[in-house]
């Protein structure tokens, strides 16, 4: 499918110069007022010029302009098009890549004063924009036929209430009514005849109580202006005019027993779940001989009003639509928009007061560019993407077990009185320490702050591998040194690496996370140990001192009934004063929030 694969947008609305990927469905994720809802219009004006007023320049000294990148124009794509427009885009087509740009150079110009240029590269590679060469535009909107942009805020009982002509569902209406108009015109058209001839001036078949009133007022007419004639005349509608009154009638159990009512009288969720609908119906239908081309449909927060399992329903419905000829950019402020295998291409849009609004780099692109090796970068991406938190959070924490996901949020609330995110902190579980450090690197890439929490073992068998701590570390050094004296007392068992190891299954013994417990209460081994957390702390990463979370809080284990009841215990007012290490939980805590 051919799609719009980068857009860059300059001095329009918050955006002063920013560059923005797209794929076939790009969900757009920021906070409040950073700007996500200009990208879509921007696009919009792309698709479609229109005179942009003043409040739609940045700097009004400056002109607006739109560059985007179409990919995936192939012979095929090509082929689809007229041959009059063909002939016209083809020689700008460079591996299947066309580039286009749209201006206004001051606000409210005049329409035909807009630019709509291509760009063709020189010798050097680089783009050279020509300026509508021999109406081009036309042309190039043919590879998107139409485009909708459905508001968050506006009028959705205009769209669901009315099919009118100056409605975005209506336009594609009208190219749906025209086999219903073929079909039922002939009839209607005969009967409207039929009741013309009885209503109208010059009706054959005249309505006799028409014709007595018509007489009526002609005798008093012919007193004042004689000469002048007067009939009645009750004009009738066209077939056309019954069209533009087609809307649709909500019922509540069976239509048949039930009475329909406009999209009016019901709640915005109603309203906004119609909408919807409409959208996906018609937009299949209404395709015709734009099947095979590719539409471009922008939406502002299409979660808006709807119960969860309703958002669920829609973006199904939308990412279905992006793989079947329509590519989707929209805004939202809902992980249930996001699965797993969107996140990769989900947009981070942020708004800085001196550079405006732009996009932090993609997740697939931040991994790409930070991990090496394919193995660490699947491994990396699937972690990161099983969690909509890094994208709807302004700070990530990464935690490598399950304790810290199911106690911490609740930890953090009684003890700070504030939720993690109402501190916009988002707790994202890996489910274990070897993509951590991989994790923090793609994090920082998209420039999103990150720490991490870890268990002691990390400090031993990961930080050294991914550089965070020198192998031969006086603290992991002198901890070896320890385990082999725990080893001797048969306290442990050890590996080939001098680190704890599960026993056989004929051996007696600990396990390793046992043993880097029994570790942590060993005297000689504080020094070393608080050494290695210092050092890991300073590159954003919490190391349990006392070897896991469960030692710290005082749990007598890591299952769900463990954590339960620590989560119920923290209703009382003493639940903190409780915990063994509170000191450094409380510690731990106050540093996420920094």
């Amino acid at each position: 499918m051919h799609l719009i694969s980068k857009v860059t947008i300059s001095n329009y609305c918050s955006i002063q110069n920013a560059e923005f990927p797209l794929s076939a469905y790009t969900p757009l994720v920021g906070y409040n007022n950073a700007g996500k809802t200009n990208v879509l219009k921007a696009l919009s004006w792309l698709m479609k010029k229109g005179s942009l007023p003043a409040s739609d320049f940045l700097d009004p000294t400056k002109p607006v302009s739109v560059v985007a990148e179409l990919s995936g124009i192939s012979e095929d794509v090509l082929a689809t098009i007229e041959d009059k427009h063909r002939g016209k885009i083809a020689p700008y087509v460079v591996a299947g890549t066309l580039h286009i740009r749209r201006q206004q150079s001051q606000p409210d110009a005049k329409t035909a004063d807009l630019k709509f240029e291509i760009g063709k590269g020189d010798e050097e590679g680089k783009l050279v924009w020509e300026a509508n060469p021999a109406g081009i535009d036309n042309a190039i909107m043919k590879l998107f036929p139409d485009h909708l942009f459905i508001g968050a805020m506006e009028n959705a009982t205009e769209d669901v209430g009315k099919f009118g002509s100056s409605t975005r569902i209506g336009k594609l209406m009208r190219a749906i009514i025209g086999p219903v108009a073929e079909a039922h015109s002939g009839a209607v058209t005969e009967a409207l005849a039929e009741i013309s001839g009885k209503l109208s001036a010059h009706g054959e078949e005249k309505d006799q109580n028409l014709v007595d009133l018509d007489q009526k007022i002609q005798a008093e007419i012919g007193k004042f202006f004689p000469g002048v004639s007067v009939r009645t005349h009750i004009e009738t509608p066209e077939f056309a005019d019954f069209l533009k009154g087609a809307t649709v009638k909500i019922f509540e159990g069976d239509p048949a027993q039930t009475v329909g009512r406009d999209a009016a009288a019901f709640g915005h969720g109603a309203q906004r779940s119609v909408q919807i609908a409409l959208i996906k119906c018609l937009a299949e239908l209404g395709r015709g001989e734009d099947a095979g081309r590719t539409t471009l449909l922008l939406i502002d927060e299409p979660e808006l009003y709807l119960h969860p399992q309703a958002v669920e329903l829609v973006r199904s419905s939308l990412s279905k639509l992006s793989q079947e000829g329509y590519q989707v950019v929209l805004t939202t402020h809902s992980a249930n928009m996001i699965t797993r295998d969107d996140a990769a291409n989900a947009l981070l849009i942020r708004r800085d007061n001196a550079a405006g609004t732009m996009a932090y780099p993609r997740i697939q692109e931040a991994v790409r560019d930070s991990i090496v090796g394919e193995e660490h970068q699947s491994a990396t991406l699937f972690d990161l993407t099983n969690s909509s938190k890094i994208l709807f959070s302004e700070r990530a924490i990464l935690a490598e077990g399950k304790t810290e996901k199911a106690v911490l949020p609740d930890l953090y609330r009684f003890a700070r009185l504030k939720t993690l995110d109402e501190e916009r902190l988002g707790l994202v579980d890996l489910g274990g320490s070897s993509n951590v450090p991989g994790a923090m690197k793609v994090l920082g890439a998209m420039n999103v702050p990150v720490k991490s929490i870890v268990d002691l073992d990390f400090a031993f068998k990961v930080a050294p591998q991914w550089g965070l701590l020198d192998e031969q570390h006086p603290g992991i050094l002198g901890c070896k040194s320890i385990f082999q004296r725990l080893e001797a007392e048969a306290k442990c068992l050890l590996g080939d690496d001098g680190l704890p190891r599960k026993p056989k299954s004929d051996e007696q013994g600990v396990t390793a996370a046992e043993a880097f417990e029994i570790l942590a209460k060993d005297e000689g081994a504080v020094e070393f140990i608080q050494d290695l957390h210092n050092e890991l702390k300073d590159n954003g990463i919490w190391l349990w001192k006392q070897g896991a979370i469960e030692a710290h809080l005082g749990l007598l284990g890591k299952s769900a009934s463990d954590h339960r009841r620590f989560i119920q215990s923290l209703v009382a007012d003493t639940a903190l004063d409780d915990i063994p290490d509170k000191g450094g939980v409380l510690e731990m805590l106050e540093w996420l929030q920094t």
